[in-house]
């Protein structure tokens, strides 16, 4: 949330409001301290609710603000935009902040009208669509603290309350002088922002007044060196085969688009917003990389806030271990799901630097729907409302936590303690929570998103896209390093007979046919999604993230390569899905574990023109649809391990649908 922002003309002592026509726009129906419906009628009923602690009233009397503001939007659409109070602050023309992490705390620091003010940022607090709080403890400036408050109440389906409280202990005679009258103008600016915000959310699209003015100022500012080096890049881009249309959006968006959304550009998330597909979006910044448009950043993320601890240029410089000062724990960095990455606008177009107009915490842990602080002995009891699914339950800065699952059938509310041992919890959907601090100190409890983030493109999706492997072959895990990439699809082939095939050609006139077979298993794996871990003598190991996608691609080959008076080279396929390590053999991204080994034993039990895959394999739901879908069939034929002494089941294709 903001603090507060200074007239230019303050020191002459001119403070105007204006009034805020609609011009034909939504108007926005605002009452202040005259709330009907809430639990909260006035700023009386506020202070007896959430009264001053006398820590801060012996400083001086507190200058209070209460407004309400009634918005024709559905709370769940509001919510976002709301928790996003760094854009908000920006939109209503709040100074530019700066951030620092010090022994666990935020401190933040900013100039108005040339008054340097430095505080400490207390934890935010924050209630899925009923609210958010926080706190600053001032160093310098007019205060010595403020405390913030939005409190949300669904009025109907289209229609929601917010009301918005400013707290302040001045400092001084100016601070008691100044302070009144900014929160007059703030409120002002409040109405601005928000029916500004509601005209976004009908729209979709973000302030075109700004985006002009952007596009105009970069547009007279850019020297024509950089717009030669683009024309280049284009030109560069297009010879590798990329869309025309796509790399001028790009290009467009990296000069336009507002910097904050550039400091990480997440590939996911434009595709998901510009309805692309990941390959050809992902295909254009990885060249893109390479002209010079882009640099590839391999960011290691904390588990638990998903704030980016590490930004690294280099995949050999990710550490085994990282450290959150925030959350206050240690974790490994090789772990499934604890690396992102990214890209970041090459410096030489455009320097993008990171700008914050707030902490905007509950906009940064947007998987975080509860957190809230509760004094030692102390219970805090409230309404979530969270739908059907699996929440995460922790208490900050421990690595233990439960379940919560919220299903029809269970009880209507549930009771979390801060001592209490791993279990699953269940409730049903919109569940009464009994929160209780059993500790002697502050405990600040969480209750976040237990599946991981969707939009963030993980290392084991670049390993198993050809084109990086291709372009980024400089790039290689640490050699110490085992990192873990989760569930991958590995899948063998290997020419049979290569012996007598060799002893019938020749030396020269088999390398000439082998040489085409792997150009040929290069590219039905490439165009499969997939990508080639490595060759070993005349076999081929690749790696797919979709068990469909690999098996298609095992049908193609053999479609290839089938037995024929004209086909001299023939393959056997065989194909395995289960947990992978990621490592460093021969300065290479290889791929470790009993998974690699078992597709690589499933060549034992393969023919030449077989495709041979795993029990998992047949039990993945992808892999049985295509096969109901397709009337494909099967032939279940035992596969012995001597290793492990026992006998397991694969599966051979019918040769008949290839």
């Amino acid at each position: 949330m903001c603090c507060f922002f200074l007239l230019k003309n303050i020191y002459k002592g001119i403070f105007e409001l204006t009034e805020i026509r609609s011009n034909g726009k939504r108007k926005l129906n605002i009452e202040v301290n005259k709330i009907k419906s809430s639990k909260i009628s006035d700023l009386t009923d506020y202070l007896n609710k959430y009264p001053w602690s006398p820590e801060w009233t012996q400083f001086a009397k507190p200058i209070d603000s209460l407004w309400e503001f009634e918005l024709d939007v559905k709370v769940e659409a509001l919510w976002p935009w709301l928790i996003d109070t760094s854009s908000f602050n920006k939109r209503i023309g709040i100074p530019e902040m700066k951030f620092v992490e010090k022994e666990g705390k935020l401190f933040g620091s900013s100039k108005n009208a040339g008054i340097l003010m430095e505080w400490e940022e207390i934890p935010w607090e924050w209630e899925y669509c009923k609210g958010l709080n926080n706190a600053r403890i001032y160093k310098k400036g007019l205060a010595r603290y403020v405390r913030t408050r939005y409190i949300l109440e669904k009025l109907s389906e289209n229609k929601t309350k917010l009301i918005v409280y400013f707290g302040w202990i001045p400092k001084g005679l100016l601070g008691k002088l100044i302070l009144p009258f900014e929160m007059k103008r703030l409120y002002q600016s409040y109405r601005k922002g928000l029916a500004g915000v509601l005209e976004d959310i009908n729209t979709r699209k973000k302030d075109e007044s700004f985006l002009l003015n952007l596009n105009k100022s970069l547009k007279e500012t850019a020297p024509i060196s950089e717009n030669l080096k683009l024309k280049q890049i284009k030109t560069n881009l297009i010879r590798e085969g990329i869309d025309p249309d796509l790399i001028d959006r790009v290009i467009h968006y990296i000069l336009f688009e507002d910097e904050n959304e550039l400091y990480r550009i997440r590939i996911k998330k434009l595709t998901s917003e510009w309805k692309l597909p990941l390959e050809s979006l992902l295909v254009l910044f990885l060249h893109g990389c390479k002209q010079g448009l882009f640099t590839l950043s391999w960011d290691v993320i904390c588990p638990h806030c998903r704030g980016v601890r590490s930004e690294l240029s280099n995949l050999g410089d990710v550490p085994s271990k990282d450290f959150c000062d925030i959350c206050g724990i240690d974790f490994e960095s090789t772990k499934l799901n604890t690396i992102e990455v990214t890209f970041h606008i090459h410096p030489s177009i455009r320097k993008i630097q990171k700008r914050y107009f707030c902490a905007a915490e509950p906009a940064a842990k947007a998987h975080i729907w509860f957190q809230r602080t509760v004094q030692p002995g102390k219970e805090y009891i409230t309404n979530l409302l969270l739908n059907e699914g699996i929440f995460r339950l922790r208490v900050a800065g421990e690595k233990r936590y439960n379940l919560l699952e919220l299903q029809p059938s269970s009880s209507e509310n549930f009771r979390w303690a801060a001592d209490q041992l791993e279990e699953e919890l269940t409730a049903k959907p919109m569940p009464t929570a009994q929160i209780y601090n059993t500790e002697k100190s502050p405990r600040t409890f969480i209750i976040e998103e237990r599946k991981e983030d969707s939009i963030s493109l993980r290392p084991a999706e670049l390993f198993n896209f050809q084109d990086f492997r291709d372009l980024f072959t400089e790039q290689a895990i640490a050699s110490d390093l085992q990192l873990d990439i989760g569930v991958q699809t590995i899948l063998f082939t290997d020419i049979v007979g290569s012996t007598r095939f060799y002893i019938a050609k020749g030396d020269s006139g088999a390398f000439k046919e082998v040489r085409e077979h792997f150009v040929q298993v290069f590219r039905i794996i490439k165009e499969h999604k997939g990508a080639v871990v490595k060759t070993i003598g005349d076999a081929v190991m690749a790696s797919f993230s979709s068990p469909l996608h690999s098996l298609l691609a095992s049908i193609e080959l053999q479609k290839i390569f089938q037995i024929s008076s004209e086909n001299r080279i023939q393959i056997r396929v065989s194909v395995h899905l289960g947990q992978c390590l990621a490592v460093n053999l021969n300065s290479n991204i290889d791929y470790f574990g009993s998974t690699v080994n078992y597709a690589s034993k499933l060549q034992g039990i393969t023919e030449a023109g077989e495709i041979t895959f795993s029990e998992a394999m047949f039990r993945d739901e992808e892999i049985r649809n295509h096969l109901k879908m397709t009337g494909m069939k099967v032939k279940k034929v035992p596969f012995k391990l001597p290793l492990f002494q026992k006998e397991d089941s694969a599966y051979k294709l019918i040769s008949k649908y290839f």
